[in-house]
C-alpha cells in the first residue's frame, strides 16, 4: 500500500543545538525516524503499509566531529569502533542506545543497523537531528525502545568492491554480529531491521535483498538506484558530475565497470532474481520531491519489480 507519511505523521521541529538547511532537512530527519518507528511497530502489529515516496528532502552534508559519547535524559549515544576481519582493520560505529538501557539490564531489544549516505559518516544520524526525533517520538508515545547502530561505510555503498574492499561482508559478517554481542539486542531476525539514506539506501537494499533470512524489514530514503553503468564521460567533461560518477563506477565495479559484477550488486536485479526470497521482508522506501540527482525513476522502477513479484 503506498501512503503519503507527511498525512500519517506531522512534521517534527528541528533540534535547537544548530540550524541547518530548513524545512527540507528537517523533514528528512522526520521521515528515517518514523520509518524505522513503522518497520519496528510492524513486528508486533499488523500493519501493512510497506512503501511511499515523501515529498520535501534535500542533500545531507557531512558532519562535524563530537564527544565520544552524548548523554541526555532520554537515551545515550556512544562512538566507539568494532574489529573487521572483512576489512582488516577497526572501523568507527555510533550506537543510539533508548531510555533506561543502562539501568534495566535485563531487557533486550530490537535494533536498526542504519547506513549513512555519501561523503557522512557515523556521526550523522546525530549531527542530522535523528536523535532529537527520536526523543519527540518517544515523548508523544508514537514508539517504543530500540537501538540504532551506524557503521562506517566511506563511499563504498556497502557493497564488496571489485577493488577488494568487503564493505557488504563488514556489515553482515562483522557488524551485525558485534553489535548483537556487545549490547543487549534481541538478537533475532525477527527483531532486526536495516536501513539507509541515499548511498545507505542502496547499501540496506543490496544488503536486505541478498540476505533477507537476517531481517524483518528494509527501509530506504532517497536510495540511489540506477539500472545501468555511467558511460564513461568525454574528456570535456572537466570533472564534473559525469566524471564523479563513472569514477566511482570504476572504484566499485572495475576498470572498466564489470556490468556482470554490478548486475550482481545491484538491488533492482537482485529484487527480481530474489522475489521469492525477499517477501518474508517488510520494505519500506520513499523518495523526495526536490529529487536534483535522478533517484526517483529507479526508485520507481523498484516499486514496479516489487508489485509485478506480488511484494506489498
Amino acid at each position: 500500500m503506498k501512503s503519503q507519511i507527511s498525512n500519517y505523521f506531522a512534521p517534527l521541529p528541528p533540534c535547537d543545538h544548530r540550524a541547518v538547511g530548513g524545512m527540507r532537512l528537517w523533514r528528512r530527519a522526520s521521515v528515517v525516524v518514523v520509518a524505522s518507528a513503522l518497520l519496528i511497530a510492524a513486528l508486533s502489529l499488523p500493519l501493512s503499509m510497506t512503501r511511499a515516496q515523501q515529498q520535501g528532502t534535500s542533500a545531507i552534508t557531512p558532519a562535524p566531529t563530537t564527544a565520544p559519547i552524548k548523554n541526555s535524559a532520554a537515551g545515550r549515544i556512544e562512538y566507539a569502533e568494532f574489529s573487521s576481519a572483512s576489512l582488516g582493520r577497526p572501523v568507527r560505529y555510533a550506537v543510539s542506545l533508548p531510555p533506561g538501557y543502562d539501568q534495566k539490564t535485563s531487557q533486550r531489544y530490537p535494533v536498526v543497523i542504519f547506513l549513512h549516505g555519501l561523503n557522512n559518516d557515523e556521526r550523522s544520524w546525530e549531527e542530522h537531528c535523528m536523535e532529537g526525533k527520536l526523543e519527540a517520538l518517544r515523548a508523544a508515545n508514537r514508539i517504543g525502545d530500540f537501538i540504532i547502530a551506524v557503521p562506517y561505510g566511506a563511499n563504498s555503498f556497502y557493497l564488496n568492491g571489485k577493488d577488494g574492499t568487503r564493505y557488504e561482508d563488514a556489515v553482515v559478517k562483522d557488524f551485525i554480529p558485534f553489535i548483537d554481542g556487545k549490547y543487549r539486542t534481541t538478537a533475532k531476525p525477527a527483531s532486526r531491521l536495516i536501513e539507509g539514506i541515499s548511498m545507505g539506501g542502496f547499501g540496506a537494499l543490496l544488503i536486505a535483498f541478498k540476505h533477507p533470512e537476517l531481517f524483518a524489514g528494509v527501509a530506504a530514503h532517497s536510495a540511489a538506484l540506477f539500472d545501468t553503468l555511467p558511460a564513461a564521460p568525454p574528456a570535456t567533461d572537466g570533472g564534473r558530475a559525469a566524471s564523479y560518477r563513472y569514477a566511482l563506477a570504476v572504484k566499485l565495479f572495475g576498470d572498466p565497470p564489470d556490468a556482470a559484477y554490478f548486475q550482481a550488486n545491484n538491488p533492482l536485479a537482485l529484487a527480481r532474481a530474489n522475489a521469492a526470497r525477499i517477501k518474508s521482508l517488510k520494505i519500506y522506501f520513499d523518495v523526495g520531491d526536490a529529487d536534483r540527482y535522478g533517484f526517483a525513476a529507479g526508485n520507481q522502477q523498484l516499486d514496479a519489480i516489487l508489485t509485478a513479484a506480488g511484494i506489498p
